[in-house]
């Protein structure tokens, strides 16, 4: 019986051994593990060209390599030939996995790649804007394929790559926009490597498809193999059985690539404030782990009150406006409760799939260009988690709307006549959504003493547009709900 060792890469948290000791492919495994590693290299020295450089031909030489020691032991494997001759078919056909094969033989033989730096300006004056840019990147992924690259949003701009932060700002101030707008608009800086042979696609996104690829074809020769191929550990606390600790998902939810490889942006995006030419860094976004024995405590103490029953066939699987309407009211009285009790609510994102948690990111921020980064972080989180449902509960102002003599919105936390409301808001994979306001008014203190006076919840039909970047990773547009269900099982 082989032996499974089940241990995270201390390099990423999502790369674990896939197969037994003494599994035939162990070795095609181990190239694969570390291409994987250096994908991250080149990710962690973007804007260092030589760093760069030599993590992208480590990385192009292990992901051939993983072919190569998978047919060093064709002789081991009984049907080998005849599955691999219909595998290597469909290799071809793939653009950028010829690439890879190209690539390889310049590294190896004659030079290295002739790699090209581009330079892309985004401006980013709301949540909308920031969702184009995710729809953006992600459009790239589902095309990879083909090697047929589409349009890009029109708010992108491609400029000389010589040119400084400084020069582009200074270009930017003939752009006619309203003072308002201008104060909070966020322009966003990507930094591209293409090699002039495949110059449409940035270099990690290649590497990430072509890991994808060679991920699903060593699943797909361990099937030959009739052995199982370990996805993801079982968490400590569902284990009952250790020799069958494992489960095998039903496949990643990003066509074979890892978690981490879902967007490439956080690495290649520079965020400046189109006001005063300053680097956006003061946001934050804390993963959260949920503590079974701080929840009992809090529970059992009574601080937050009595908390309401979560009602799991209410919820389902979340892909509903009926649904998520229940998740919503359900998770604002458990914000009622934390209100009363005089303590900062504070601002999370919550990430379900299946119906199930999958994780939880606490935000903080000071501006508007924060909240815009922030936004993009829990789009690029729901990927990677493979989340079909998100939730964001937090504080905010709200005001009615007026208009600035040059034709913007006041901005509700500048409005004179504000109020305090916490918001509640979720969208599903489906392009289903819910919402709603629960309004309070602070009688007195500061949190965690604060006293206050809670009014009614208020429930939306929609979510708030710092939502609308998760949606558009999902590749939602205009169609909700069941509708959009049905465009996409005509598409299919």
């Amino acid at each position: 019986m082989f032996k499974y060792t089940i241990k995270r890469a201390a390099w990423c948290e999502h790369e674990y051994k896939h197969c037994p000791s003494g599994c035939p492919i162990e070795t095609a495994e181990n190239r694969l593990r570390e291409a994987h590693r250096r994908w991250h290299d080149c990710a962690d020295s973007y804007n260092s060209p030589e760093d760069f450089r030599d993590g992208l031909n480590s990385a192009i030489q292990a992901l051939r390599n993983v072919t190569f020691a998978l047919q060093s032991v064709k002789s081991e494997i009984d049907g080998f030939e005849s599955w691999y001759a219909e595998e290597q078919d469909l290799m071809k056909a793939d653009p950028v996995l010829r690439w890879i094969v190209a690539s390889r033989n310049t590294i190896v033989k004659q030079d290295d790649l002739k790699t090209l730096s581009q330079l892309k300006v985004t401006v980013v004056p709301s949540y909308d804007a920031e969702a184009a840019s995710v729809a953006d990147e992600q459009m790239a992924w589902s095309e990879l394929p083909h090697a047929k690259p589409g349009a890009v949003v029109d708010t992108t701009l491609d400029v000389p790559v010589e040119l400084t932060i400084e020069e582009v700002l200074a270009e930017l101030t003939h752009v006619d926009l309203p003072m308002s707008i201008r104060q909070e608009a966020t322009v966003l800086f990507e930094h591209r490597w293409v090699d002039e042979k495949m110059s449409s696609y940035e270099l990690l996104a290649l590497l990430a498809h072509s890991y994808g690829h060679l991920n699903s074809l060593l699943t797909r020769c361990h099937e030959l193999l009739n052995m199982r191929r370990v996805r993801i550990p079982i968490p400590e606390s569902d284990k009952e059985n250790r020799v069958e600790a494992f489960e095998e998902l039903e496949g990643l939810s990003i066509n074979e690539r890892l978690p981490c490889m879902s967007s490439t942006r956080q690495y290649r995006i520079t965020r400046i404030r189109l006001a005063d030419g300053s680097e956006v860094k003061e946001f934050k976004n804390w993963h959260v782990e949920y503590d079974a024995a701080v929840a009992k405590e809090a529970v059992e103490s009574g601080i937050y009150g009595v908390q309401p029953e979560f009602d799991h066939d209410a919820v389902g699987e979340m892909q509903t406006d009926t649904q998520l309407g229940v998740l919503v009211a359900t998770y604002a009285e458990i914000a009622r409760g934390i209100l009363r009790s005089g303590q900062d609510h504070g601002w999370f994102s919550y990430f379900f799939r299946k119906g199930r948690m999958a994780g939880a990111l606490v935000h903080a921020t000071i501006d508007k260009q924060g909240k815009h980064a922030i936004a993009s972080e829990i789009s690029r989180k729901a990927l990677e988690l493979g989340a079909d449902t998100v939730l964001m509960i937090g504080e905010a102002w709200t005001s009615k709307m007026e208009q600035t003599p040059d034709g913007a919105y006041v901005p509700p936390s500048l409005h004179p006549e504000k109020t305090e409301v916490l918001v509640v808001d979720a969208v599903s994979k489906s392009g289903a959504t819910a919402g709603g306001i629960l309004s309070f008014h602070t009688l007195a203190g500061e949190p965690p003493h604060r006293e206050v006076e809670i009014g009614e919840f208020t429930t939306q039909s929609s979510a708030s547009n710092i939502l609308s970047p998760t949606r558009a990773a999902w590749g939602i547009r205009a169609l909700a709900g069941a509708a959009f269900w049905r465009a996409q099982t005509k598409a299919r």
